[in-house]
């Protein structure tokens, strides 16, 4: 259940929020469950807050931080995270599908069994990143670093890793049926 006092500093916009977040880093928001689909959080400082189970569909995190932030379970539907940071950021078994995390940082990220279907992840680094038992099924990686990810029986049937550094990587039990590995080392 969402924090009523961070929901109604929220609802005031993201300047209010970022004020606040300044003022009180040291607290951990919770907006768990909270209906924010369609809105627009670019440069919100979500860092460390428990966004679990949110429903964050269709929203542009544009410029968020999201470092250390919990995301499981969180519908990000179509969501824009274009360049984020998502450093050892929990989306265990989020919805991603479709959103875009091109040059997004999920070093160190849990997405184990997340939903990440066609989700743009070109130039995204996934260093150290978890997504054993992740559905990557026409997902875009071109040129993403995934040194020592770990993808163990994820599927990546049909996705591009044009381009791609793998040094280190795990790749067992995973379905790589039809992918895209040119140049990738």
């Amino acid at each position: 259940m969402a924090d009523e006092e961070h929901m109604a500093l929220l609802r005031q916009g993201v300047r209010v929020w970022n004020d606040w977040r300044r003022d009180n880093a040291q607290v951990m928001p919770s907006l768990v469950g909270a209906d924010l689909s369609h809105t627009d959080l670019s440069q919100a400082d979500f860092q460390t807050t428990d966004l679990s189970g949110a429903d964050l569909s269709g929203d542009n995190f544009s410029g968020a931080n999201l470092h250390h932030a919990n995301l499981s379970g969180a519908n990000l539907t179509g969501a824009q995270l274009t360049g984020d940071d998502l450093i050892e950021a929990t989306l265990r078994g989020a919805n991603l599908i479709g959103a875009n995390l091109s040059g997004a940082d999920l070093s160190g990220a849990n997405l184990i069994g997340a939903n990440l279907i066609g989700v743009d992840l070109r130039d995204a680094t996934l260093t150290n990143a978890v997504l054993r038992s992740a559905n990557l099924r026409y997902a875009k990686l071109q040129r993403a670093n995934l040194t020592n990810a770990d993808f163990t029986d994820a599927i990546l049937s049909h996705t591009d890793l044009t381009d791609v550094l793998l040094a280190g990587t795990t790749l067992t039990g995973a379905d790589t049926s039809d992918a895209k590995l040119i140049q990738a080392h």
